[in-house]
């Protein structure tokens, strides 16, 4: 599951979303993920990631030890942003089964009333939810690859899992390199070109279709 973290291509084809900056930091106890996307138009409202329109999601997710995260999320949409807090915990329960916990909150805008507030944090508390859930559609259907072979942009893997198995090494046998601060910024010019490219495809097959329909009636 914590291999997420580092997974920036999935934000494209998971979440539906173009992630134009990414960086990992991994120092102590922590590993952060800083993301920001904005939305793919062929694919409008299939996640928090992919609103649609000109929307943009910043997301700054901590990891605090090996099963504990905070994501602070900002989004901006038509002009109004909105700051929201996803938390998720999970431990393993048995050998090939874990408990997974998670929860929204939401930060109120300024001018609506209780009613308005409460309907406005349950409905984006829930938007949040169905991108959080796509990452659990994978974790439920995931295994493990001790040596993966690895893409320029599959983000630092190796990293991760040496800061990872510091949780499962006593305390007095924690190397250096598991907790140094280790930071690393994927380029995300070259694949969000070659994914504008294949969404703009996309968008053009949806318009030859829409005009070959039009043309049938």
């Amino acid at each position: 599951m914590v291999d997420n973290v580092v997974d920036m291509a999935h934000f494209f084809y998971i979440h539906f979303a173009f992630p134009t900056y990414f960086k990992n930091v991994l120092e102590g106890h922590v590993a952060t993920q800083y993301l920001r996307t904005k939305a793919r138009p062929d694919v409008a409202g299939a996640s928090n990631y992919a609103a649609g329109g000109e929307s943009t999601l910043h997301s700054d997710a901590s990891y605090f030890g090996p099963s504990y995260m905070i994501d602070n999320l900002k989004q901006d949409y038509q002009g109004m942003t909105v700051e929201s807090v996803l938390t998720n915990c999970h431990y393993p329960v048995t050998p090939t089964s874990f408990m997974l916990q998670w929860g929204v909150i939401v930060r109120r805008p300024p001018g609506l009333s209780d009613s308005q507030a409460a309907r406005f944090g349950s409905k984006f508390a829930k938007f949040v939810g169905v991108g959080f859930e796509q990452d659990v559609a994978i974790w439920l259907n995931k295994t493990q690859i001790d040596n993966p072979l690895l893409c320029a942009e599959d983000g630092p893997v190796y990293q991760l899992r040496r800061w990872y198995e510091q949780f499962y090494t006593d305390v007095a046998d924690i190397e250096p390199d598991m907790v140094a601060r280790y930071e690393f910024e994927i380029d995300t010019t070259q694949p969000v070109a070659g994914w504008e490219a294949e969404v703009a495809g996309n968008l053009a097959l949806r318009r030859a279709a829409a005009d070959e329909s039009r043309g049938a009636g």
